[in-house]
């Protein structure tokens, strides 16, 4: 589809610096296909607690038939006991603030790696082809399999738990940013380099904004990638976090405190892809 950017007439062919911002072209000002805005039925709303009272009312239904036994399935009320007795005497808020502060940590290293290295490689086929193999080997090699190395070379503290998350949130960041990019409208950024735009302007006014979406969607997948990423290097060797305390649980065939545990790494993952989704929601506004 022909892509027209609408634009004043230009009196010389060079743009002065001071009025580029207003020379370039805006997203509102392409003729692109608008998505009707879609409503959801009320009744459609809630069906997402309806999803989790039904699998709380499916766990509670197998605890109760005893086909499963107790000491590998506790039932939602044990758990929920044992959430409330952690909570109450702040073992569990401690043991997840240790694992938040890994994984935010993690996710920001994997985060600025994998925008830093995916806009060149996106640009030049030459780069991608030179590191396309080490960037493979990243994820080829289990991150369980190499923990234990980071342990070793590291020690016992804060930076492998760092480098495991970075490793975990960086892949998907990288290929989102890759695909992003080259799926922007070249017409566009030709148009922004008439104009007189340098790079770093036609990345900021073009290319961020267009390829916003998927750059997004890789920043969920990796904030949520970096709660496990944390609890796993709090598996291979820990004194805190949610990691250590599902470690603790199992030494003592405690599975209620392994569950709650689980359940709050998984809600604090949650939290973060839905803040990632309002983000997106706020931010894309011409679609």
């Amino acid at each position: 589809m022909n892509t027209e950017v609408r634009r004043s007439t230009v009196q010389s062919p060079a743009v002065r610096p001071g009025r580029l911002e207003a020379s370039l072209p805006r997203l509102d000002d392409v003729d692109t296909p608008r998505q009707a805005a879609v409503v959801l039925p009320r009744w459609r709303r809630w069906l997402p607690l309806l999803a989790i009272g039904s699998g709380l009312l499916a766990w509670e239904a197998l605890w109760r038939s005893h086909a499963v036994p107790a000491y590998m399935l506790p039932g939602p009320e044990a758990v929920g006991q044992q959430w409330l007795r952690l909570a109450r005497n702040g073992a569990l808020w401690h043991h997840a603030r240790a694992t938040l502060s890994e994984a935010l940590i993690g996710f920001g290293v994997g985060l600025a790696v994998g925008l830093g290295l995916g806009y060149p490689l996106a640009r030049s086929r030459t780069l991608a082809a030179i590191l396309a193999p080490y960037v493979a080997a990243t994820q080829a090699v289990p991150i369980m399999a190499f923990a234990p190395l980071l342990v070793v070379w590291f020690g016992l503290g804060l930076l492998p738990k760092v480098i495991i998350c970075a490793l975990i949130v960086f892949f998907p960041i990288f290929v989102n940013t890759i695909v992003g990019l080259q799926s922007v409208d070249r017409s566009l950024v030709e148009s922004a380099a008439t104009m007189g735009a340098n790079t770093w302007q036609m990345l900021w006014y073009v290319e961020i904004p267009l390829a916003l979406r998927p750059l997004l969607g890789g920043v969920r997948m990796g904030l949520t990638l970096a709660m496990t990423g944390a609890v796993v290097g709090e598996f291979v060797a820990a004194d805190a976090g949610l990691g250590y305390l599902m470690n603790l649980g199992r030494a003592a065939y405690d599975t209620p405190t392994v569950f709650a545990a689980a359940l709050t790494m998984a809600a604090i993952a949650i939290l973060g892809y839905l803040s990632v989704g309002l983000l997106e929601h706020l931010l894309i506004t011409w679609e």
